[in-house]
């Protein structure tokens, strides 16, 4: 019996990337039996935009549901799609043409979930230095890995097993959704030519923001500590703490000398890591400034999503 295919995403003020978005769905060497996509509240006319394709292509549907987050979106478009395998997308992603029959193919009676790679063409230095941190997807193991929302499908009892998307979280969603997939013991598969494209669209200030968010969540759910990830930087965070309280004791130009030359490590490390992985010279200098407010977004973010916790049970 042939397994229907749906595809279902979340939108908000996209009218920049939507038209290529869907094009590329259309265009695919195995198209869905059904794109579902939701609305968040959209204030530009992304909303008028798929409403145009749903008029004109019947497996295209779209809704609206002003003021969802991401995983009440994403368990809306689920529950209104028939597919016995759900594709999952971001609107900032443009498939090759045979990404959905790759992904296909790499179904058996043994798997649940299957994702493949995503790349980004940089056009910013910004964007060069965010390169330099994707995966290395030569070294991923598929049954610990965390895929993103962006480039994955599973199979719907996966979803209902998981229980949905979490809702009680604003960022992140995908990684809680696989974490507990995998304590679940779903069986995950890797294709490596499966790809889609990131349409990463990144200035210094969003970057910045968008670590701060994500590091929230994780530190609100308490990811980070079962993932141990951000350990190096809430090390240096006690580590700095530390040296405030020796100064009491302790001669304070020694510890303004500590202070200074864990900077310089700091910040050599992360020009260097960012030229090893890209060898551009002008992404390794932005990495000497990216890296410290970074690992400061991502410390400030864990520590706040903690706090956070202590008196709510959504963030």
């Amino acid at each position: 019996m042939k397994e229907k295919i749906s595809i279902i995403s979340t939108v908000r003020n996209e009218e920049k990337n939507i038209k290529k978005f869907i094009d590329s769905i259309i265009k695919q060497t195995k198209r869905p039996d059904e794109l579902i996509i939701v609305d968040g509240g959209s204030r530009d006319k992304t909303y008028e935009i798929l409403n145009e394709y749903s008029k004109k292509y019947s497996w295209i549907k779209s809704y609206q549901l002003i003021g969802a987050n991401i995983a009440k979106g994403r368990n809306f478009a689920i529950n209104k799609s028939t597919g016995d395998i759900i594709f999952t997308s971001d609107c900032s992603t443009v498939f090759e043409k045979d990404w959905i029959r790759k992904i296909i193919n790499g179904f058996d009676k043994n798997t649940d979930v299957v994702f493949g790679t995503y790349f980004v063409i940089p056009k910013t230095l910004v964007e060069k230095f965010l390169v330099s941190r994707l995966p290395n997807w030569n070294k991923i193991n598929p049954n610990k890995f965390l895929p993103s929302n962006r480039h994955t499908a599973f199979r719907r009892i996966v979803w209902k097993k998981v229980g949905g998307f979490p809702e009680h979280i604003r960022r992140a969603d995908d990684n809680w959704f696989h974490e507990k997939a995998h304590s679940l013991g779903f069986k995950y598969a890797f294709i490596k030519d499966a790809k889609v494209e990131w349409l990463l669209d990144r200035t210094l200030k969003t970057t910045l923001r968008l670590a701060f968010l994500d590091s929230k969540t994780e530190g609100f759910t308490l990811m980070f500590a079962r993932r141990k990830i951000y350990w190096t930087e809430l090390f240096l965070l006690a580590f700095g703490i530390a040296l405030i309280f020796l100064g009491i004791f302790v001669n304070i130009n020694i510890l303004t000398w500590f202070v200074i030359l864990g900077l310089v490590f700091l910040v050599l490390f992360g020009g260097l890591r960012t030229y090893l992985k890209t060898k551009s010279i002008s992404a390794g200098f932005m990495g000497l400034l990216l890296t410290p407010l970074l690992y400061f977004a991502h410390v400030f973010g864990v520590l706040a999503g903690m706090i956070q916790r202590i008196y709510r049970r959504t963030e």
